[in-house]
């Protein structure tokens, strides 16, 4: 007993220093088994510290992508057209007493209802029997709905005749009664071959039938240089071709093409 009075300090402190070894001794133990835990590969199924982390699911960004979408590809903002805002619309009182909306005024508001050829028709009628004198007539702005009156007139073969549409430069069969005569025309320098029943024809020009609804009214055979009067403002008609009517304000020149739909 006398020992441990004496030593009982240097026992428990021997006492400690073992436990510290040996928990030193457990922490290294322990390291290893986790060590070599991390490095071995999952076992597929197995249970515990040796299971493998599951597979994250892709994410759905549809939704994301969608406003990503409207966000760079924002509409065009329109400020023309029906857009009463920015475009007030004007109520003109037509005759009868109703209100009609004007949403286009002046050219914009013509509406072409029909254009219609304009030809040059020269025909041969028969031969005068008064040797080599050919019985013509001929027709000019004639567009096949208002045909003018034919003009007669006579001619003769390399004789450039009173109208000057023509020159007879040949005849085929008989010179008393010939089934085709060929003509040269000097305005265009072409040739064509006319019989009795096929007169030679070419296109000069056209005219449109105009309408213009925030006054009600129509303007029919409307020709090239004709004016017009829109809402108290001056226009001339400057081309017309098989499709579409140009007109030019007098004014400021500015030019609107209408179509013909």
């Amino acid at each position: 007993m006398q020992f441990l009075k004496r030593h009982y300090e240097k026992i428990v402190l021997c006492l400690v220093l073992l436990g510290l070894a040996g928990s030193a001794i457990w922490i290294k133990v322990e390291i290893g088994h986790v060590s070599s835990d991390i490095s071995a590969p999952p076992t597929k199924g197995r249970e515990g510290r040796g299971r493998g982390p599951a597979a994250v699911p892709p994410l759905d960004l549809t939704a994301d992508q969608q406003a990503l979408s409207q966000i760079t590809n924002a509409p065009a903002v329109v400020f023309s057209g029906d857009h009463n805002l920015f475009n007030p619309v004007t109520w003109k009182r037509k005759p009868n007493g109703e209100l009609l909306k004007l949403l286009k005024s002046g050219p914009d508001a013509l509406t072409v209802l029909n254009i219609t050829p304009r030809y040059t028709i020269i025909s041969f009628d028969h031969a005068s029997g008064n040797g080599g004198i050919y019985v013509m007539t001929w027709q000019i702005d004639a567009d096949l709905l208002h045909l003018p009156r034919k003009i007669q007139e006579y001619a003769k073969v390399g004789v450039k005749p009173t109208s000057g549409l023509y020159i007879i430069r040949g005849i085929k069969g008989a010179a008393d009664d010939p089934t085709e005569l060929d003509l040269e025309i000097p305005d265009t320098g072409d040739t064509a071959a006319v019989t009795k029943d096929k007169p030679y024809q070419r296109v000069d020009g056209y005219v449109a039938d105009l309408k213009y609804e925030p006054e009600g009214k129509t303007m029919g055979r409307v020709r090239v240089n004709s004016p017009l009067t829109l809402d108290g403002e001056s226009y001339n008609v400057i081309e017309i071709t098989a499709n579409a009517v140009r007109v030019q304000a007098t004014k400021t020149n500015k030019k609107t093409v209408i179509r013909w739909k």
